[in-house]
């Protein structure tokens, strides 16, 4: 006897209806809202396949390819990789029909957000077997669903044997090669790219921006800028990280005031936190707090911008104020919101509050802390002068305290003049990175401020014998959209003479005030 497909698949679904209800009420359960929401609004579609009739009673038509959409995405959702290549023999034998574009199209969507990399392999294969014709809009779903994977070759295979690209093809491997971390590759098919959009932009200076150079991601913007392409929010997103780590408030107000007050973009919950984290990074807290006061909405990240914000300026008061106002909204605060608020106690030496939200982030909120909410407490317990109690602290971690514990234990070593405590910290330090000159630098002082001279001539010794040499420090700043970098003891700068002129006058004002250098 002959089964038509339609048939067939409303048997199928008859059966999937009870289970995509189970589905969607376990996932909300589970805190999965969307894909909960996803599964409910399936159960829906699913009644109304059976049955012929939307949820409001009206008489429709279900297409043959948007059952087979409906099918696909349930099987995904159950999570019963092995009957999507059972599905796709079933169609073609018993109707002589097969998968069409969009239902493999959001079955490749699924799979990368599920992480069912073989499922994904075994559609490739059948793609690439002439299941389907082998459209642009397949191939690029093909190559995100490798990249979600971190399949950077067979990403590239697929690009590379595509008859046609679009756009979003070279975007979609800038992008895979960019979260990989091929840098490298990701500029180079950037620039290779024929012809490129907003989107485009906004991936190449997006990773930059999180690869930790924030020069190529402003400069990228700006020659996006001069090619008259009309950024949108998510290239403002990605490049005023940048500004932040630049100091380059002149380029952030620009942005501010061409796209948000002139109304080209539009001022989103994410937009306005890139803002305050901008603006309060630069130095310009009054800006950061009058944008996050004219919110409308606000989520965690919000809240914890302007916490952060404020730790950086010690201003430990309004920090521990905004928290109280947080826990007043219904957010939920998470472990950024504690790491601002352990910082702004270390800061002012807040020690009885420090060890309080140390104890109700674990137990108040089940938030494990991690090595940067320890090296906060061993850095206030440390500067406060509990030096015993912040070496329990590092030596009780529950992972190594690693450079970021030590250290901040050797620094309030230094401010408290602990020798003993000091030598136990650096010996840490040094196994972890034995060429790191700070380590040899900050024993040298505390040494030299205990009048300790055979232990710094040994020292500098050590660092010569195991070839440690002392990075200069240096610094920049943006003046008048004009990066200025210096180094220390340099006199390369232009302006150097007044510069130094200046300088020298800070310091001869600071030694009236009676300043003394702790070295």
């Amino acid at each position: 006897m002959e089964i038509r497909p339609m048939v067939a698949l409303r048997a199928a679904l008859v059966g999937g209806v009870a289970a995509f209800a189970k589905i969607a009420g376990a996932m909300k359960a589970a805190g999965g809202v969307k894909v909960g929401a996803a599964a409910a609004a399936m159960t829906a579609a699913a009644t109304a396949a059976v049955s012929g009739k939307d949820a409001a009673g009206s008489k429709q038509k279900l297409p043959f390819s948007v059952a087979c959409n409906l099918y696909v995405s349930y099987v995904l959702l159950l999570g019963d990789g092995g009957a999507y290549p059972g599905l796709a023999q079933w169609m073609v034998v018993a109707g002589g029909q097969q998968p069409n574009e969009v239902t493999l199209v959001a079955a490749l969507s699924a799979i990368g957000q599920m992480g069912l990399l073989a499922l994904g392999r075994r559609v490739h294969s059948y793609v690439a077997e002439g299941g389907v014709g082998g459209s642009v809009s397949l191939a690029n779903a093909l190559i995100d669903m490798f990249g979600k994977f971190g399949c950077v070759p067979s990403a590239r295979e697929v690009f590379n044997g595509m008859a046609a690209k679009d756009v979003y093809s070279w975007t979609t491997m800038v992008n895979v090669y960019a979260k990989c971390g091929h840098l490298e590759s990701a500029a180079q098919l950037f620039e290779d790219m024929p012809r490129r959009n907003a989107v485009s932009w906004s991936c190449i200076i997006a990773a930059y921006s999180q690869a930790n150079q924030p020069e190529e991601a402003v400069r990228l913007f700006k020659k996006m800028i001069e090619e008259n392409v009309e950024p949108i929010n998510a290239t403002l997103v990605s490049v005023l990280p940048a500004c932040a780590q630049l100091g380059c408030l002149d380029l952030g107000r620009w942005i501010y005031d061409n796209y948000i007050v002139s109304g080209k973009a539009v001022l989103t919950v994410n937009l306005c936190n890139a803002f305050i984290d901008m603006y309060a990074k630069c130095g310009d807290l009054d800006a950061a707090s009058r944008l996050f006061a004219e919110m409308g909405e606000r989520n965690v990240v919000s809240w914890n911008s302007m916490v952060m914000a404020h730790a950086v300026h010690g201003q430990s008061e309004e920090v521990l104020h905004l928290f109280e106002q947080l826990k007043g909204t219904g957010i939920l605060p998470d472990e950024i919101t504690f790491l601002g608020l352990l910082s702004a106690c270390s800061h002012s030496g807040l020690v009885s509050e420090g060890r309080r939200y140390f104890k109700e982030m674990k137990m108040g909120y089940q938030i494990e802390p991690k090595a940067e909410h320890y090296a906060c407490m061993i850095d206030l317990l440390g500067k406060s002068g509990l030096l015993e109690e912040a070496l329990e602290v590092a030596n009780g971690m529950p992972m190594e305290a690693g450079e970021a514990g030590w250290g901040a234990l050797l620094n309030a070593c230094r401010v408290q003049g602990n020798v003993e405590i000091g030598e136990c910290a650096a010996d840490k330090l040094v196994k972890l990175d034995p060429l790191d000159s700070g380590i040899y630098v900050l024993m040298c002082q505390i040494y030299a401020n205990k009048s300790k001279w055979d232990q710094v001539k040994m020292l500098r010794m050590l660092m010569r014998d195991r070839g440690v040499k002392k990075n200069p420090g240096y610094s920049s700043i943006e003046v008048d959209g004009k990066f200025h970098e210096f180094l220390v003891a340099d006199v390369s700068h232009v302006q150097s003479e007044d510069i130094y002129a200046a300088l020298n006058n800070i310091y001869f004002h600071l030694k009236l005030e009676g300043y003394v250098p702790l070295t």
